[in-house]
């Protein structure tokens, strides 16, 4: 059972991760007054995992 659902665990904390990255920078950029559109927002993908080694070491950089 734990492997069947791991694959989800891990998809679903990189949903979360990418959500709360994009969501902080969006907002970033508007208080320096970048006009960010809600429309072109729609066309971000939140499922991008480049940075993501699901057989490795996993450094996060918390300074960002």
């Amino acid at each position: 059972m734990n492997k069947a659902t791991s694959p989800s665990l891990v998809s679903n904390a990189i949903l979360y991760w990418n959500t709360s990255r994009i969501s902080d920078i969006v907002d970033n950029l508007r208080m320096q007054g970048e006009d960010i559109s809600t429309e072109a927002l729609s066309h971000i993908s939140l499922l991008p995992y480049k940075h993501v080694l699901p057989n490795g070491t996993y450094f996060i950089d918390d300074t960002i």
